[in-house]
């Protein structure tokens, strides 16, 4: 019988470099929801490349054929002459030599895998982060390389029959990272909602994708290949009411907007600023949009003896329709004022 075996490994910390924020989250939270659908998962954590190699030894040795694997990555990665490689906890930053060899070959491990004979491979990288504390543009130029054979995303990968690889991002771009209150990344957080759904595990995928896209507003494209006839699942059909993953989805908060709140404002195009609450019931007694605000205060009739007659319509000029289409206000409250000087 076959079973269903993850290795999940988060790295936030990072020696040579400013760590990141939501990591680690994401591998202990994919680590939960691999166990709620029944996947016997391994996690490891900010783990060193002499753990990760060995951790990745393990996993692979412990597939049996027909198996269906699981690996999944959140952290740092980069792609140097087509090879991507994620980088560990205890990555040196001296050049090429140092990729090669302090960090984890991603396509190496896909053929590694294959020679166990799995039914089914699914590889998630959450990586190419977006550091919000390093300053610079380039995540080449974040962990100080300089070999233009080396660039920034993750490049396109192939892979044998019965494989699925996915990106948190386009080939060749950078991902978000969660960061505030935030406590997963973009990709992860829409994943982990679908994964432990009983639907075909490239469903999963594109519908993570579409949420991706609307939650960034188009700011990152998450990559899929697949590469596996007829459907396939991570959640069998008699497991939809399965206590575990009904319990992980009510413990889950919505995903929200990327990036942080903090950031949304310059992030999102002609925003508006909030009104406050005296404003909002204002803009919604002279008929003007609920959300709309002039940097010029209102005139308002005085309930007291007026001094100077009201102007008409006592809104901005460019908004006079409004009051002119509404007749609530031009009953209540021009009559009214006029009536305290004795007009009518």
């Amino acid at each position: 019988m076959s079973m269903k075996k993850a290795l999940v490994i988060g790295n936030d910390y990072h020696e040579n470099s400013q760590p990141l924020q939501s990591c680690v989250n994401d591998a202990n939270d994919m680590y939960d929801a691999l166990n709620a659908i029944g996947f016997h998962a391994l996690r490891e954590t900010n783990i060193p490349m002499k753990d990760m190699k060995a951790v990745t030894k393990e996993f692979i040795q412990c597939i049996q054929p027909g198996d269906i694997a699981f690996f999944y990555f959140s952290g740092h990665g980069c792609q140097m002459d087509g090879i991507n490689y994620l980088l560990p906890s205890d990555f040196d930053l001296d050049g090429e030599r140092s990729l090669i060899y302090g960090s984890l070959n991603a396509q190496k491990l896909i053929s590694e895998v294959h020679r166990r004979r799995p039914g089914l491979f699914v590889l998630v990288l959450d990586c190419c982060r977006v550091n919000p504390f390093a300053g610079r543009g380039s995540l080449k130029k974040f962990l100080g390389l300089t070999s233009t054979r080396i660039k920034d995303g993750l490049a396109p990968m192939q892979a044998p029959p019965s494989t699925i690889i996915s990106y948190a991002c386009a080939p060749d771009k950078t991902s978000l990272a969660g960061r505030g209150r935030q406590r997963n990344s973009a990709y992860t957080c829409f994943l982990l909602y679908y994964m432990v759904l009983p639907m075909d595990i490239k469903e999963v995928f594109q519908r993570t994708a579409l949420d991706v896209q609307k939650s960034t507003r188009s700011r990152q494209t998450p990559y899929l290949f697949a590469n596996c006839d007829g459907p396939a699942y991570l959640v069998d059909n008699h497991m939809g009411n399965y206590a575990a993953a009904q319990n992980f989805l009510q413990r889950r908060r919505p995903c929200g907007y990327y990036p942080a709140s903090d950031k949304r404002r310059h992030a999102i195009p002609n925003h508006q600023p909030r009104i406050k609450t005296p404003q909002y019931r204002r803009n919604t007694q002279f008929g003007m949009p609920k959300n709309y605000h002039s940097s010029n205060k209102m005139m308002l009739p005085s309930r007291g003896r007026m001094t100077v007659p009201p102007t008409f319509p006592l809104v901005a000029s460019h908004k006079r329709h409004h009051a002119l289409k509404d007749g609530r206000y031009q009953r209540t409250n021009l009559m009214s004022s006029f009536n305290a000087f004795g007009i009518y």
